[in-house]
């Protein structure tokens, strides 16, 4: 029968033996990790040696109840002893004789100082426990301990020595200690209140058990300490909260013992099974000889060397250093991987290793040992070679060196050569050095290589292979692809690339049988670490597979034979713990600024400069266990954003693999971002996206899956990230490369393979943020091609949205327009189709084309109707004069809005804001305004979204924000009519600007715009100012939208006396704080002085100071490469304004040599596109 935690088959011997040696070596290997301690049972003092005359031994609990019977009864048969327990016995003699009776009997029983440690204890107490816990009052543990040289055990004899005792190892005395450390605890009442009385002692055991594995010897289980222990231990812990408990037994336990002790957590080892001839202290002998030897074994293994007695520093001479790396490497226990416990030791000896200086004044063949032994233990550490190691190797072993003349160095020099080589192959491919690659490549004579070199130099090729798209012939490779029968590793090599490309049934074929073949030799070497490893990373790929089939069970998923081992996911997450170590706090919500210039914000419901070794020793740890981020459905991310943050200005192009195998949209600003685009040049952009170009289209032909959702190979996870990707570079690419993406984009879009490319409506955005107006519409007809409405499941939107309103309209060739409208009408008149996407591309090509009346007049009729405000505002824009009336509809309908959205109670998120009222408010009538009740509704919508703030951060915003707009529509239309106010208007235009106010730090705006508009005779000029100075963003940018209405209106500032002065103070005091503030606070302050200067206010003296602005704009808004990407895109934005007002300066022909300079930035072929589209002698 089986005991299916553990796998144990009681009835056949040899299967017994060979558990309770696992379980031995489990002890052992926790006791040379220092994490084991140890409960001794007064069996064990069975041991000790007598070194006393008189006739007097350890007595076990059987005999104590003799005595305490004898002194209750006599000779008496009644009770019987059999129906009273040791412990009720110990109680009726303390009440009946007192507990200094009690006592005596127990030094009786227990004759301490009449024996003497025996050599048992002595190699018991050298063994490193982590603690000693004991039952026993005997002092024999202590003066063991004495004898012990190795390690020094601080000894608790009660609950108050606790308290400083936090240097281990140590000998707790949990029941009391002779001679004077009572109480004894031996009675039932002493037992009973144990747990309450003496809880820091049952909280330290507690604690032991729940940090390390817990072994018992010298109990039994008639044993009350042991069944009063183990009691404890169930009822707090559990059976799962702790380690596994060991129980040593000396002697055999019947199987029904067994079961009820493995259902408390309590494994029995099971001395007798394992030495059944030898006597009982024999057994214990052997049980203490095996510990030690296992632990020494595995303390050898565990440490492979001691870098504190490294004979080696950092100046020491490189024979010295070389002859040190040779001795390890020929150390080394032989693991796949290099654990992580071994980090800390290795980092230590390669920076001992690592300084070279004067590597190249030494004869050749001591460089070449050196380059030899390095590259080795570089490989045994999982660290890839650094650029400055490659170049300087790659040189040196190329260099015309006088060869050795005996044979067998010449055979060394040779070997040691083809091993380097091998090593800066995988490097070259790491740094994506093609040229270098193939040359290093064609040095390695093939034929010469052993079995695993071969294999290595095969993997290498097809490593290359994938990171070059060239899927042919990597699948060509991968079936040539011969091994030996029991090779397990290659085997699993082999599969992981066979899961790259999608076909995991044949990667798991190999994994299966390579399991197979490394568990039969595990048999034979259950403690190989090379074996182990290899297993451990072929199971966890299994799985890893197996879980991207939904049909697959948990019971599917395989187990390691030693499972307590080595763990890959152990490893894995100590890789990302460490990478992900360090965080910096985030601000509960984040205002994002996005590549295309948009603004998000986040909600944050919660970085780290660890060592860039972690992250390239993560990555060659993944390619080594055959481990990718991603396979199917199924990934491990968890290290990927950190490992690439610090990768990514050295290896763009394994980041950019590992991106797209992960198929991680999230980080593509890390390689793509605009401060890592910002330092490319027209030219660069151009061949990289050629060479992406090219990736494209191998994807296109190898794609596996048929649903987006689904990924089967890294075809399938590049097809939806390669759009993302190109269509940041569109924002850097010639106009001619543009086409080229334009074309590939549209024949992507015509074809089968589309619902596998994600985010081509991003690749659309971003070629046509980049054309001209004029390119844009030249492209209007091909894209008449293209489906209709939006996919969410790819992320397409009908491109015929993105192209900008020409300065004249279209008229299309009739046949190709006749074309267009049969589509756009057969599909709106399909029943099973959705109307909605045809009817917004008729509306998008009524601004940019000649439609017939006809047309125009059909799209009114299918739209007429609606009661949706889009519809309504659209209508009344498409015919003012036939639609008047909508205008108004629009109104209503946005107050209707604005009353539901105030209700303090309910959030109500939306898609669409206010923002139809905002464009038809200013040609509605004064009439027609009820100003009372729209200024009422617009301070509720401000108090209720106050409320909301921490719900929709971004809605809540905005509609702040429009409802500002709306105020200041009316209060225009309001002057405009020259009426006055009545008191009840003033009194709600005044209670809403002052609710407003409260959301301002310093609302100067507002302020402005009251004396302007309502409290006409309170002007506040000498505070303005003062104001002004202190003004956030977050302020400013009530100023921004007060003065782009202004400007949209063309309302001349100089009619109203007091806005004039009031913009005068603004603008000289904005210009001089674009001089003055740093660039970080200054994107607000710039587009502010934009405005002012778009609404005419005069420059007179503050050309000047605007000039200077000007040019420290143009020196700080340069991009650097260590520019995070937010600080990229706030200077590309400050870059656009002190460009566009540089334009305007040029254009009103003022002269100065910065207008120059801007000129020549905007004319740059190597600018963004948003700077090269600021054309100086073309009007926009």
């Amino acid at each position: 029968m089986f005991w299916h935690g553990y796998g144990i088959y009681i009835g056949e011997y040899e299967e017994s033996k060979n558990m309770n040696k696992t379980y031995m070596r489990e002890i052992s290997k926790a006791l040379a990790e220092k994490h084991a301690v140890l409960m001794i049972g007064a069996g064990f003092s069975k041991n000790a040696e007598k070194i006393s005359v008189v006739d007097k031994y350890f007595m076990n609990w059987n005999e104590l109840s003799d005595l305490f019977y004898k002194q209750l009864y006599g000779d008496s048969q009644s009770p019987g002893k059999a129906y009273n327990s040791s412990l009720r016995l110990a109680q009726e003699v303390e009440i009946m004789f007192g507990r200094p009776k009690l006592e005596k009997i127990i030094k009786e029983a227990v004759p301490d100082l009449d024996y003497a440690p025996s050599n048992l204890y002595v190699k018991l107490m050298e063994l490193p426990w982590r603690d000693v816990f004991t039952t026993n009052y005997d002092t024999l543990l202590e003066r063991a301990a004495d004898k012990v040289s190795t390690r020094r055990y601080n000894v608790v004899h009660c609950q108050e020595d606790l308290v400083n005792s936090n240097q281990y190892p140590r000998i707790v005395k949990l029941h009391g200690s002779f001679p004077s450390h009572r109480p004894f605890i031996i009675t039932e009442e002493d037992y009973r209140t144990y747990p309450v009385r003496f809880a820091a002692m049952v909280n330290t055991v507690q604690q032991a058990m729940l940090e390390n594995v817990f072994c018992m010897l010298g109990f039994s289980c008639e044993d009350p300490n042991f069944i009063k222990w183990i009691g404890w231990i169930h009822d707090n812990l559990g059976k799962s909260s702790s380690q596994m408990i060991y129980m040593v037994s000396v002697t055999h336990i019947p199987e029904s013992k067994r079961k009820l002790l493995f259902d408390r957590n309590i494994i029995v080892l099971d001395l007798e099974d394992l030495w059944p001839e030898k006597s009982i202290e024999e057994r214990v002998g052997n049980f203490l000889k095996e510990l030690n030897s296992d632990v020494e074994g595995n303390q050898k293994k565990n440490n492979w060397f001691d870098y504190q007695k490294l004979d080696v520093n950092t100046r020491s001479k490189i024979t010295k250093k070389t002859a040190c790396m040779k001795q390890l490497n020929d150390s080394y226990p032989g693991w796949i991987f290099l654990p992580w416990k071994m980090k800390s030791k290795v980092d230590y000896a390669l920076k001992q290793f690592s300084n070279m200086d004067d590597l190249e004044s030494l004869p050749y063949e001591e460089q070449l040992n050196y380059i030899y032994e390095f590259v080795r233990f570089m490989d045994i550490a999982g660290r890839p070679l650094l650029f400055q190691y490659v170049e300087r190797f790659w040189k040196i072993v190329n260099t015309e060196a006088e060869e050795p003349t005996e044979k067998q160095k010449k055979a060394q020099c040779f070997f040691k050569k083809q091993e380097t080589y091998l090593q800066l192959l995988r490097a070259f491919r790491e740094q994506a050095q093609w040229k270098l690659y193939d040359e290093c490549y064609e040095k390695i004579e093939k034929e010469k290589l052993d079995y695993d070199r071969r294999q290595f130099l095969y993997a290498c090729d097809c490593w290359k292979y994938l990171f070059r798209f060239e899927a042919k012939e990597l699948t060509s490779m991968l079936e040539n692809w011969k091994l030996l029968s029991g090779d397990a590793y290659w085997a699993l090599i082999k599969a992981n690339m066979y899961a790259f490309i999608g076909e995991t049934t044949k990667a798991e074929r190999l994994l299966t049988g390579a399991l197979i073949q490394v568990r039969k030799q595990l048999i034979k070497e259950n403690d190989n670490e090379y074996l182990v490893s290899v297993e451990e990373s072929i199971v966890s790929l299994i799985n890893y597979i197996r879980q991207g089939n939904w049909k697959i069970s948990s019971d599917d998923l395989e187990c390691c034979l030693n499972d307590n081992v080595l763990s890959w996911w152990n490893e894995n997450d100590k890789y990302c713990y460490h990478l992900n170590e360090i965080n910096e706090p985030k601000e509960r919500f984040e205002e994002n600024d996005n590549f295309d210039l948009s603004t998000t914000f986040t909600m944050n419901f919660g970085e780290n400069n660890q060592n860039i070794f972690y992250a390239l020793e993560y990555w060659r740890f993944l390619e080594l266990t055959g481990h990718p981020f991603r396979v199917n459905s199924v990934s491990n991310t968890k290290g990927l954003f950190s490992s690439l943050r610090y990768l990514a200005n050295y290896y763009s192009h394994w980041s950019l693999m590992q991106i797209l195998i992960a198929r991680d949209s999230k980080h593509v600003d890390i390689l793509f971002g605009r401060a890592s685009l910002a330092e490319l040049t027209q030219k660069n952009a151009d061949a990289i996206t050629t060479d992406y170009l090219t990736f494209w289209n191998t994807v296109s032909q190898n794609i596996k899956s048929k649903n987006s959702f689904w990924s089967r190979s890294i075809y399938d996870q590049s097809a939806a990230i390669l759009p993302i990707i190109l269509s940041r570079l569109c924002y850097k690419c010639s106009e001619s490369m543009l086409d080229q993406l334009y074309n590939k984009a549209v024949e992507l879009c015509l074809s089968d393979a589309s619902i596998m490319f994600k985010e081509v409506g991003n690749l659309f955005r971003g070629i046509f943020s980049a054309y001209s107006v004029e390119k844009q519409n030249e492209k209007l007809e091909k894209l008449l091609q293209l489906p209709m409405g939006r996919d969410q499941t790819t992320g397409y939107y009908d491109p015929v949205f993105l192209v900008d309103i020409p300065n004249e309209k279209q008229n299309f060739d009739l046949k190709i327009y006749n074309r267009t409208m049969y589509q756009i009408r057969q599909r709106v008149e399909d029943p099973d189709k959705n109307s909605e996407a045809a009817i917004n591309r008729l509306r998008s090509l009524d601004k940019l084309i000649v439609l017939n009346d006809e047309d125009r007049n059909y799209l009114c009729r299918i739209i007429e109707n609606s009661q949706d405000i889009y519809d309504k505002w659209w209508l009344y824009r498409f015919d003012p004069q036939k639609y008047s009336e909508k205008k108004n509809e629009v109104y209503e309908d946005t107050l209707k809005k604005i009353e539901k959205e105030s209700n303090p109670k309910e959030f109500v998120g939306n898609q669409h804001h206010y923002e139809y009222l905002i464009d038809v408010i200013k040609e509605l009538s004064i009439q027609t305004i009820d100003i009372e009740r729209l200024f009422r509704l617009l301070k509720d919508l401000v108090t209720a979204s106050k409320k909301w703030n921490n719900f929709g951060y971004y809605v809540v915003k905005l509609r702040i924000s429009q409802s500002f707009i709306i105020a200041l529509e009316c209060l225009f239309l309001q002057d405009k009519s020259g009426s006055e106010l009545f008191q009840t208007e003033y009194e709600a235009i005044t209670d809403y600007f002052a609710e407003l106010k409260d959301d301002y730090s310093h609302p100067a705006a507002i302020d402005m715009v009251e004396a302007v508009f309502v409290r006409k005779e309170k002007s506040v000029l000498d505070d303005f100012q003062q104001e002004l100075w202190l003004c956030d963003e977050n302020d400013l940018e009530l100023f921004i939208d007060f003065y782009n209405d202004v400007y949209q209106r063309q309302f001349n500032i100089r009619d109203n006396i007091t806005l004039s002065k009031y913009s005068e103070i603004l603008f000289s005091v904005i210009v001089y704080r674009t001089i003055s503030n740093e660039l970080y606070q200054s994107r607000a302050v710039w587009r502010l002085c934009e405005l002012l200067i778009a609404v005419q206010i005069p420059l007179d003296w503050k050309l000047t100071p605007l000039l200077n602005s000007l040019t420290k704009c143009q020196e700080k808004t340069q991009i650097q490469k260590t520019d995070t990407e937010k600080q990229a895109i706030y200077k590309l934005q400050c870059r656009m304004i002190g460009c566009r007002i540089a334009r305007e300066l040029y254009r009103r022909n003022i002269q100065a040599n910065i207008i120059g300079t801007w000129k020549l930035v905007s004319e740059c072929k190597d600018e963004f596109t948003e700077i090269r589209n600021i054309r100086f002698d073309e009007n926009s």
